[in-house]
């Protein structure tokens, strides 16, 4: 039995982010991230230092079936960055209490228990972030059957030129561009409809989505 930095396990409640933005789900947020991007909005939960619980994985488990109340067995686990924990065994009892799992990663550590998962967002992270992106740590993951997704949080012409070049090497994935929100969000999201939807080089898979929570202003 191993025991892993939580943040916090809230919900239930929606996703805000990504291809299944507006589906409910509960979240399990680890503490500890391998990055440290310049508008990182988790700055709360960087640290495994910052872990408000340190909790085995069956108290995980119980600790989300209590909160989910049966209302939902989706639970999306994001930080940080989980997967710089050994969530092996975590990903196997919740899929014994039939939980759907979805990880939110920005793909630089791609663990063995990620190709058990139902579902991952993988978010590169973008110049703005002050990040450098190693394509070769998750290239081999993208071409598997895993299903998946891409999400780019764009901020400057920087990161959307950022954002073609990821699409020309995964076109074939579902999407999303991501306004970024570190400034007011409705300024960026409303120049990147624009610029998505004069711009031939992206396909129609593409999404152009704001941080839907952030706006209504929910967890």
């Amino acid at each position: 039995m191993s025991r892993f930095p939580v943040y916090e396990i809230f919900g239930p409640t929606i996703q805000g982010e990504g291809l299944y933005s507006g589906n409910r789900t509960m979240f399990l947020r680890m503490a500890g991230c391998d990055y440290r991007c310049t508008w990182c909005d988790t700055q709360y939960a960087l640290s495994a230092r910052q872990a408000r619980q340190v909790l085995s994985e069956e108290e995980i488990v119980q600790l989300i079936k209590l909160e989910a109340k049966e209302t939902t067995h989706r639970v999306t686990i994001t930080g940080g960055n989980p997967c710089i924990q050994d969530l092996s065994r975590l990903i196997d009892l919740l899929h014994q209490d039939n939980y759907v799992i979805h990880i939110e990663t920005q793909g630089s550590i791609i663990p063995s228990w990620l190709y058990k998962v139902d579902h991952v967002c993988i978010s590169p992270k973008p110049p703005s972030s002050g990040n450098i992106t190693d394509f070769s740590s998750f290239d081999e993951f993208m071409h598997s059957k895993i299903p998946k997704e891409i999400k780019v949080v764009v901020g400057t012409e920087e990161d959307y030129l950022y954002a073609q070049k990821l699409y020309q090497k995964y076109e074939y994935y579902p999407f999303t561009l991501q306004a970024c929100t570190i400034e007011e969000p409705y300024s960026i999201l409303k120049w990147l409809i624009e610029k998505v939807s004069n711009d031939p080089s992206f396909g129609d898979n593409v999404k152009v989505l704001p941080q839907l929570h952030v706006l209504i202003g929910i967890k």
